[in-house]
């Protein structure tokens, strides 16, 4: 069969259209670049930590089994690692929190020694919170005897807050000294903290509703100011003027919005958007939700922004300062969208990916698998000019392999587009044979 001129050059001009559509279809992508690091495989099931500095200069993460310490550069140079010394009686503590400070000068971790099973924790001098200068020089180490959950340095960066899992908060100086003890109804197990540092919102694990409050608004002297019941293992907010605070828990499935005095503005039902979520975030200006096959956003009004349908379980969500950079970290791989619900890039590992944190400028992702892996997203990318030369080493530092990236394949969108275009181009053809019959 011989196609007319017309024909032919129809049809090379939509070959040339699904080569042109595939890189705007699937906008598959590479890491900048990943790193192995060693997983001693001593808390099987432990998630790791890891947090991008808010200069967009460097990144702090554990391994997956939180047993060590790593800060890495954004151009993938190891500045210096950290082992935490095993407690008197042979047990192996885990990083429980990484905090950076908002100058990204400092870096603030607790370290937890776990109890005799999962689940459980015990009160040893071990147990104890460490901050450090960028460089990995020792700064200050508090024995906090009780476990520590979770830490964070307040938005003015001279204070550090740390939850205790034996329901309790602290409140450390500068120089590590302890400046007030609160006693609370739940363990803590999350804090945020207004950006001007004045006050802070704490929350904590009541899934059964054992505890009679487990999200408490405190100034920056410990004072409380109010405290609720919302159950679930909650997950707090505020928001970049400091007027919302917001407190989302799940499985109980429900966002709460308050305002300064503990008035309830208003409530929303993930459930019945998304089903059983499976995990959850808010900086007090956006909700972000992930269950076994959506991704959903909330604005402060709890309103909902958009859903996304997605083929595998989201196990870990993170969105930038200005709610303009989503990613998501699935059973499968990454997924990173705008504000707006558009995918902008699709990375597939064939294994979990948990957790995932966006840059607070949202430039950059960065994710924990069974490595660590680090994706310029959008313009503006992180300073590639720090490296090993002019950052001298902390404790500890460990020389660990780069690894090349693994050129990936392209996502849904990507295949249907192509699919779509080779049966149009299909159609055609069978379709000249038939009139030619």
């Amino acid at each position: 069969m011989r196609l007319d001129p017309r024909s032919a050059m129809r049809i090379l001009f939509l070959m040339g259209l699904i080569f042109l559509t595939i890189p705007a279809c699937c906008e598959a992508v590479d890491p900048l670049w990943t790193m192995d690091f060693p997983d001693a495989g001593l808390h099987p099931g432990i998630v790791g930590r890891i947090a991008i500095s808010p200069d967009n200069r460097f990144l702090v993460s554990s391994n997956p089994d939180k047993t060590e310490l790593f800060v890495v550069s954004t151009n993938g140079s190891l500045m210096w690692s950290y082992v935490p010394e095993r407690s008197a009686g042979g047990w192996s503590p885990w990083i429980s929190g990484i905090t950076i400070s908002p100058d990204s000068s400092r870096i603030g971790i607790s370290v937890m020694v776990p109890g005799c099973c999962r689940g459980v924790v015990t009160n040893t001098t071990s147990n104890r919170v460490i901050l450090f200068d960028r460089q990995g020089n020792l700064l200050w180490n508090y024995s906090t005897n009780e476990p520590p959950g979770t830490i964070a340095i307040s938005g003015n960066g001279e204070d550090t807050f740390v939850g205790y899992h034996t329901r309790s908060l602290i409140c450390l100086d500068r120089s590590g000294a302890l400046r007030w003890k609160y006693k609370s109804d739940s363990p803590i197990t999350d804090i945020a903290v207004s950006p001007d540092g004045n006050y802070l919102l704490a929350t904590g694990g009541n899934v059964e509703g054992q505890y009679t409050n487990d999200a408490y608004y405190l100034a920056k002297d410990g004072r409380l100011i109010w405290k609720r019941q919302v159950r679930g293992i909650n997950n707090p907010g505020i928001s970049p003027d400091g007027q919302d605070l917001i407190v989302s828990g799940y499985p109980a499935q429900n966002t709460f919005s308050f305002s300064t005095d503990g008035r309830v503005r208003w409530e929303h039902s993930l459930f019945s958007d998304i089903g059983r979520v499976l995990s959850l975030t808010t900086n007090g200006r956006y909700v972000l939700a992930g269950s076994e096959d959506k991704i959903q956003l909330l604005d402060h009004h709890g309103e909902q922004l958009w859903n996304y349908s997605v083929s595998a379980p989201v196990y870990s969500v993170s969105l930038s300062e200005n709610g303009e950079t989503i990613a998501a970290g699935t059973a499968t791989g990454i997924v990173v969208f705008d504000g707006s619900g558009n995918l902008l890039k699709e990375y597939r590992l064939n294994q979990t990916v948990c957790p995932v944190m966006v840059s607070r400028d949202g430039t950059s992702v960065a994710a924990l698998s069974d490595r660590l892996l680090f994706f310029p997203v959008r313009e503006g990318k992180p300073d590639r000019t720090l490296s090993e030369n002019n950052v001298s080493a902390g404790n500890n530092t460990t020389d660990l392999p780069l690894m090349p990236t693994t050129p990936t394949l392209p996502g849904f969108t990507g295949v249907f587009c192509i699919t779509v275009l080779m049966g149009i181009v299909t159609f055609m053809v069978s379709g000249k044979r038939k009139g030619r019959t």
